[in-house]
């Protein structure tokens, strides 16, 4: 194996070379972080170069911090050092009261001068083992932050091996994990499949219960998610229960285990600002409400397809098609017209002697047979041939 193979490359290297501690890491205690023009002061914001500086920390060093309370004072921030965030890829900057690892590095202007040099703060360092904060106030009266707020109901999420996780401070995480059928009692999506089976979740407000020590995600509880699976059952459950469309016969949302995407929340909304939003399927296209499908159009709707049918789908029931508008109206147009030319000729019919026929009535007659044979060949084509009701 490839673990293997490295591994003996370590061992027989062994003796060989010499290894030196490194030094000891600096450490500091933050005060205040700037993150908009008040935040922590317009002052402090300026100082630290304005949008430039975004992410600057006001720190002091960890010795010198244990019994100095601070404030987000400019005068006590003005005393204070200060270290820009190390990486610029992403932002997670920490809270007040947290403690930094911090390194020595190049400035701006080391290739001026050999002494220019800047501080930089690399990684939160987790005190606590608690996703939220890890702060280490000089006394219980110290606040987390201007606007942040700790909330004791969010707990950790919990990783099973091989996890990949990122987790938010308020309730939010990202988890890029996989079947564990040892642990299927333990998540949602370990029912069925292999150990190799990747799945990615992405959830937003967690669902909080006091007696749990952890968190694990619940499609059904958590505010807002989206699943990306491969071989995983999700039990989401919808309102529409039992047979979703008896024609297709779909496998129910609980029920499918081939990779598919879940989107659920309160309200979902997907809006296309510039062109199209478009929906294929290899199969069929399922909408399901207990309220009401609306379409609007500012210029018109389509419906395109060889047969469109209106009402539910149910074997037992004749489909009739519905009738053309224009065939429809045209045919009763040319009846209402005969039956008109009729009218006018018995109004005028003349009694004759007796026995002899009525030259105008038979007239009529022929007429209105020959234009009842127009419309018996009229009325085979006022049906529609594609959209049909029952």
């Amino acid at each position: 194996m490839r673990v293997k193979e490295n591994l003996s490359s370590v061992v027989s290297s062994i003796g060989k070379n010499s290894f030196s501690s490194p030094k000891k890491t600096q450490v500091g205690r933050v005060y205040g972080v700037v993150t908009t023009e008040d935040t922590p002061t317009p002052a402090m914001f300026k100082k630290a170069g304005g949008y430039s500086g975004v992410g600057t920390i006001f720190y002091l060093d960890y010795e010198q911090a244990k019994n100095t309370t601070g404030s987000i004072d400019e005068n006590f921030l003005d005393t204070c050092k200060t270290a820009k965030p190390l990486n610029p890829q992403y932002q997670y900057y920490p809270i007040l009261g947290e403690l930094v690892s911090l390194e020595e590095l190049p400035s701006p202007s080391s290739q001026l001068s050999n002494t220019a040099s800047q501080k930089y703060y690399n990684s939160i360092i987790n005190l606590w083992n608690n996703q939220q904060q890890n702060s280490q106030p000089a006394n219980d009266n110290a606040i987390l932050g201007v606007t942040f707020v700790e909330n004791p109901n969010i707990k950790t999420l919990l990783s099973f091996e091989g996890d990949h996780l990122l987790q938010g401070r308020q309730g939010a995480g990202l988890r890029f994990g996989s079947t564990t059928k040892l642990y299927s009692n333990l998540n949602e999506w370990s029912s069925i499949g292999n150990d190799t089976d990747p799945i990615t979740i992405l959830s937003n407000g967690f669902a909080y219960d006091p007696n749990e020590k952890y968190h694990v995600e619940k499609i059904n509880q958590d505010l807002s998610s989206i699943y990306l699976t491969s071989a995983q059952k999700i039990p989401l459950q919808t309102d529409k229960t039992g047979v979703l469309n008896n024609l297709t016969n779909p496998l129910n949302v609980p029920d499918y285990f081939n990779a598919q995407t879940i989107i659920n929340s309160d309200r979902v909304v997907i809006n296309s600002k510039r062109d199209e939003v478009m929906l294929f399927a290899k199969t069929n296209i399922e909408l399901n409400t207990k309220n009401i499908i609306n379409l609007n159009a500012d210029t018109r709707v389509h419906l395109n397809s060889n047969s469109v049918f209106l009402g539910p789908y149910d074997k037992n029931n004749i489909l009739q098609p519905v009738l053309l508008g224009n065939e429809t109206l045209n045919l009763f147009i040319h009846l209402q017209k005969t039956l008109t030319r009729l009218a006018s000729y018995l109004s005028q019919a003349v009694s004759t002697s007796e026995g002899a026929p009525i030259v105008t009535l038979n007239s009529a007659g022929k007429e209105l047979f020959n234009d009842m044979k127009k419309t018996s060949d009229l009325l085979s084509k006022i049906t529609s041939k594609k959209v049909f009701t029952s």
